[in-house]
């Protein structure tokens, strides 16, 4: 069974890219079946780390969806722990990191969402904003790894981060790597060269997006109320260039 969502991130403090929703709308729907599966998700919102999300892999030829845990657990780690932040990957360090490169060269995912959350500063507080595709949905780069001791086995993931667009840098300095869906089979094709792959990562977003102001409820990661994403204030477009 994976694990429930750490203690600790049930604090008001929220957590850089650490907040993302699935809902089951056309969108989604229309997602999962360009990849080949006929099934759809269930709505959630507020997936906050540590908690088990969908994640789709080269499973041989074919693209498979796998549950795993959100937070990175190296196969090398000698227990599953919550003591270094790991759910999210830095794009810069993939290649060079003891945790990420394994997973970065070999263990590539896509993890399939709606929408995700970001804070941003605003005096002695922050404001959550959703994030949203204007049309469609994202699919956020990600890698993942293997744990395996005694009778327990793992998967988990990390959601790969870079540095945010200037469109985007009034937000937050940070973002998540979105591939547009044609790129998909690339990246996670393990004969993709480390060159292409940094390329992949570097398109900058791969459409226009919107940021709204919502509730402050989704601050509290097991807050999985419709509360949490209802929208206080106007949106703001996020442009490509």
């Amino acid at each position: 069974m994976l694990a429930c969502l750490h203690p600790s991130l049930n604090a008001r403090e929220p957590i850089m890219c650490g907040r993302f929703n699935i809902i089951d709308d056309k969108g989604m729907q229309a997602l999962l079946q360009e990849l080949g599966f006929d099934f759809n998700f269930p709505t959630r919102l507020n997936i906050a780390p540590t908690e088990p999300v969908p994640v789709v892999v080269l499973d041989g030829q074919s693209l498979a969806m796998h549950e795993m845990r959100w937070w990175l657990t190296p196969s090398w780690a000698p227990e599953v722990s919550t003591r270094f932040s790991m759910f999210n990957a830095r794009s810069e360090t993939l290649d060079t990191s003891k945790a990420f490169r394994g997973p970065f060269r070999h263990h590539r995912g896509i993890m399939p969402a709606s929408s995700f959350i970001e804070w941003r500063r605003l005096g002695d507080g922050k404001q959550p904003y959703l994030i949203r595709p204007v049309e469609g949905v994202f699919t956020f780069a990600a890698i993942w790894d293997q744990w395996e001791k005694s009778d327990s086995y793992i998967e988990s993931c990390a959601m790969i981060t870079t540095e945010a667009v200037p469109a985007m840098s009034w937000l937050h300095h940070r973002m998540p790597v979105m591939l547009p869906v044609s790129d998909v089979a690339e990246w996670l094709d393990p004969t993709t060269s480390k060159g292409r792959l940094l390329a992949l990562m570097a398109q900058g977003l791969p459409a226009e997006l919107e940021a709204v102001p919502i509730s402050t409820a989704v601050n509290n990661g097991r807050n999985k109320a419709p509360e949490c994403v209802q929208e206080e204030g106007d949106p703001v477009t996020i442009t490509r260039h």
